[in-house]
């Protein structure tokens, strides 16, 4: 599920929808650290769920699936918020490259004006800039 195939769920995605899925990441992630430390304990707090240990590893699969999918989701929506910035922002965009500026430049100021963090979400956040930024004519 890409961000173009359907933007207005991203669009339409409330500020309480993306905290409870945020809450509903943060437990899934503490239940997948737990089957993975626990997978095959007689004494899991999964049985009593589930009895038997064999389905374990299913389990922890499945719930690694899942924090995935919401981590996609997240991460989906957030993008889909950056495009819409710079989307606002286009008209100005052109005229700072009409006055010179690289698309480096631009990206940087861009995030300045974000108060982006330095770091790892900084450089995705950069990418994603100067990859619209080169679509952008």
């Amino acid at each position: 599920m890409g961000q173009e195939s359907c933007p207005i769920f991203f669009e339409a995605m409330k500020e309480t929808t993306r905290r409870a899925l945020f809450i509903l990441l943060v437990a899934m992630m503490a239940l997948t650290f737990y089957a993975i430390f626990n997978a095959g304990n007689p004494r899991s707090l999964f049985r009593f769920i589930i009895p038997g240990t064999r389905y374990d590893i299913v389990i922890t699969l499945l719930l690694s699936f899942g924090v995935i999918v919401l981590v996609l989701v997240l991460t989906a929506e957030r993008t889909g918020r950056l495009k819409g910035l710079l989307d606002l922002n286009r008209d100005f965009i052109l005229e700072l490259r009409r006055k010179g500026k690289s698309d480096g430049e631009i990206a940087e100021s861009f995030l300045n004006e974000l108060k982006a963090p330095a770091g790892v979400l900084r450089s995705l956040a950069r990418g994603r800039v100067l990859r619209y930024l080169s679509r952008l004519k």
